[in-house]
């Protein structure tokens, strides 16, 4: 691995260079580059002129492009009020983690282009998979009630929603080379028709790859962007948006505090390859995973796409139509090592497994490679109609989507010298089969999710447009068909089979529905001042997993009763209730929020069936204030800063058997800090731009009961640019050079692991709470041109 390390030294030539080549130039022509957009007029970049009923905060482009041009949407957001992300590494390419107000993102609405990217078994979002930020124009959250229109069935929190840019007038090439520490490399290139026509389109393609900042392995990653546009006329047009996406990627080890304090901070997985016992025919081998811990084994394969077709119409004078089909295609998951016996006999799963050492006898337990793969398509479609009737504008709308969610855990065969036939564990011939011929698998799962939802919403002025009132009603509903088809996964041990049949095939099938009301309304007490409240409800479906395991007798091949789904919907409540100031030097805002849960959804292990499974904890609430406030430019000087107060507080004991409970009444929601803290200092001239940011994470505990925690800290990040005086030469058009450095004082910290969703650990003494390294300080560079 190879480590590039910029000295202070090489700073200072850079430094001195641009000096000497910017006093070469006139200073009048310095003054047409900038390196600021119109976003960076106020709040650097973090604020917008909002005037809806409901908290919102807004990330702009001029903020999107200061920053480094991997990282991903939850970075992104870090800086807003109530947010709280983490990420495994500094460039963003591993994905992270997200809680708003104490949702975490399994249990918020996101949004691509108006299109649903929330995984539709389980609500986890992976910001890893999605636009190139490049491309992105805006990103958004409403950290309390979902909006009316918004297509989602596992939101009791917020929306999050990502916009990108569409094509350019002008015809352009746009090239961008990253470079930095850890190897790491970005390569962005994007060409625009600019306009023929009525036409107008662009396509992109960026690759990256990184090395992990600890242990051994790199990430990696491509990706393509493009949307095409066509002009009607008279305010209607119709465009394609499209993206597609490839990683693969090496996961980083999580591991409890205890530990991190035995192996050190940086411990990871190790470069140790495990090797095969030598077969012999007629000996029975036994081979171990539980102690391998080899760094490429454990991969993230994964391949994504999302189509965005449009028809934006003006119908009429007063009448739009919107009609926004969509279709997400995803595949892929983490690989590790574990272990299949081989076996022949008619009362095993498809016959038992066939002979995987290829020694020619089926009596022994070999190591192999195994993955949680899920294949995943997704129609769907959304049709809004909006009409202006004097001083109220109707909104109305419908939501429909099929969601077809495959999940196995197939294997193949791994030999002494690592090579993995196929990582994407897709290809037959590369499989361990049954003796049938049919690929092994340790999970065979296929659910068909259908989704609907209708929506009704009025937005009245009144009193010359000082007094806006929006009442709404949204009616959802989700339908889970799940069927589990015949494998080697563990089941419930009520259900474990002596003869070895494993599970069972069955078929479940739940609906979930709710009427969900709604209110805002907002008033300008001055120009200046505004008050608003809002008032929402949501509910969260239980994830598609909470149907295994439900077998509870059998006999022989019949399954004589089953458990019930151990899982309610998750309801919630979510009230707001702020004041807006603007003015001409700057804008701030403070809300303070209420959220009343029922039946609130954790997923954690379960020491008595042995396996993590989903949990209604119970009803909780959640209160607190947020202040967000920023600057106009003032002598090339600006800044941002938030504040937030959350208490997330249990409000009954959880079960832990019949008679018998965890002491969870009372105590603050895991991985859900008290205080968060955020400040961004910028300053701006011509062709320089020096921007300081600053987040402060509170206390977090790790555990239900409260009795593990980890500390708070304060990151600092680094970003500069220098639009580059020749313009003009070599062809160049606004050439720009950005620095960034992440975590500037290279701060020790922990990162809450909750998994690809809200899974929270018990308590202590049930299991030891698993945590993430944060990452040292990262330094890169980036040169953008235009042609």
């Amino acid at each position: 691995m190879r480590t590039y390390t910029l000295k202070p030294l090489t700073l200072a030539i850079i430094a001195m260079l641009a000096s000497g080549q910017l006093q070469a130039q006139q200073t009048s022509e310095l003054s047409k580059i900038t390196v600021t957009g119109e976003g960076d007029k106020l709040g650097t970049g973090l604020l917008v002129d909002e005037d809806t009923p409901k908290a919102k905060s807004t990330v702009t482009k001029a903020q999107l492009d200061k920053t480094r041009s991997s990282s991903n949407a939850f970075q992104d957001l870090n800086l807003l009020p109530g947010v709280n992300a983490s990420s495994t590494d500094p460039t963003g390419m591993s994905g992270g983690n997200l809680r708003v107000r104490g949702f975490n993102s399994d249990q918020m609405g996101f949004t691509v282009d108006g299109a649903p990217v929330n995984d539709s078994g389980n609500f986890a979002v992976y910001p890893q998979e999605l636009t190139d930020k490049e491309n992105m124009c805006d990103l958004f959250v409403t950290q309390g009630g979902t909006d009316a229109e918004a297509p989602h069935v596992g939101a009791s929190g917020g929306n999050i929603g990502m916009n990108s840019c569409g094509p350019t007038k002008e015809m352009r090439l746009r090239v961008a080379q990253s470079f930095g520490q850890l190897d790491y490399l970005r390569s962005y290139v994007r060409v625009d028709t600019g306009e023929i026509g009525k036409f107008k389109g662009y396509l992109s393609y960026s690759k990256s790859s990184v090395d992990k900042w600890k242990g051994e392995g790199e990430n990696n990653r491509q990706h393509i962007d493009s949307k095409l546009e066509y002009d009607l006329g008279k305010g209607s047009r119709l465009s394609m948006g499209m993206l597609a996406n490839e990683l693969m990627n090496h996961n980083y080890r999580s591991m409890t505090l205890a530990e991190i304090q035995a192996e050190g901070y940086k411990a990871d997985y190790s470069g140790d390859m495990p090797k095969h016992v030598t077969p012999v025919n007629g000996t029975a081998q036994t081979e171990s995973a539980g102690t391998v811990n080899y760094y490429d084994y454990a991969r993230n394969p994964f391949k994504n796409y999302l189509l965005t077709p449009k028809a934006n119409l003006q119908v009429g004078e007063r009448t739009r139509l919107d009609i926004e089909p969509y279709y997400w295609y995803g595949y892929g998951g983490s690989t590790y090592p574990t272990t299949i016996t081989e076996s022949r006999s008619s009362s095993n799963v498809h016959g038992g497994v066939s002979d995987i050492n290829g020694d020619t006898d089926v009596r022994d337990r070999v190591l192999v490679l195994t993955g949680s793969m899920t294949e995943t398509n997704r129609p769907g479609i959304n049709v809004k109609a909006t009409h202006d009737l004097d001083n109220h504008k109707i909104t109305t709308g419908l939501w429909f989507e099929r969601a077809r969610h495959r999940q196995t855990r197939p294997a193949t065969y791994v030999d002494n010298s690592g090579t993995v036939l196929d990582w994407w564990l897709d290809d037959s011939d590369a499989l361990i089969k049954y003796q049938d011929g049919n690929p092994y698998q340790a999970r065979d799962w296929l659910t068909i999710s259908t989704g609907k939802s209708a929506f009704l919403q009025d937005t009245i002025d009144l009193m010359d447009s000082r007094l806006q009132i929006t009442p709404s009603v949204t009616y959802k509903v989700l339908q889970r068909d799940f069927r589990n088809f015949s494998n080697n996964g563990t089941a419930s041990t009520s259900a474990t089979s002596a003869a070895g049949n494993g599970y069972l095939d069955y078929r479940v099938v739940e609906k979930y529905q709710q009427v969900q009301p709604g209110l805002g309304t907002s008033f300008n007490i001055t120009d200046k001042v505004q008050t608003f409240f809002g008032v929402a409800n949501n509910f969260r479906a239980p994830s598609n997993s909470d149907y295994a395991n439900l077998i509870r007798t059998y006999s022989g091949n019949t399954i004589t009763s089953m458990y019930d789904v151990p899982v309610k919907q998750e309801k919630s409540t979510n009230y707001d209730l702020g004041t807006r100031f603007k003015g001409d030097w700057g804008k701030a805002s403070v809300t303070a929020f209420f959220v009343d849960f029922r039946d609130r959804i954790a997923s954690s292990y379960d020491p008595t069936l042995g396996y993590s499974h989903s949990w209604n904890v119970g009803d909780s609430t959640t209160h607190g204030l947020e202040l967000e406030g920023g600057s106009a430019p003032y002598h090339g000087f600006s800044m941002y800063g938030s504040f937030s107060y959350t208490l997330s507080k249990m409000k009954e004991n959880m079960p832990s058997g019949s008679t018998t409970y965890y002491a969870t009444a009372g105590k603050q929601f895991p991985d859900t800090p008290k205080y968060l803290a955020s400040l961004s200092l910028q300053y701006a001239y011509g062709p320089y731009m020096a921007n300081l940011a600053a987040k402060y994470t509170g206390e977090r505990y790790l555990t239900l009961v409260n009795d593990v925690s980890i500390p708070s800290y304060t990151l600092l990040d680094l970003n500069t640019a220098w639009s580059m005086p020749f313009n003009g030469v070599w062809g160049f058009k606004n050439p720009i050079l950005r620095f960034n450095i992440s975590n500037l004082t290279n701060k020790k910290y922990y990162v809450a692991n909750a998994g690809s969703g809200s899974n929270v650990t018990i308590s202590n003494d049930v299991a030891a709470p698993r945590v993430y390294t944060g990452a040292g300080r990262f330094a890169s560079m980036t040169f953008q041109v235009d042609y």
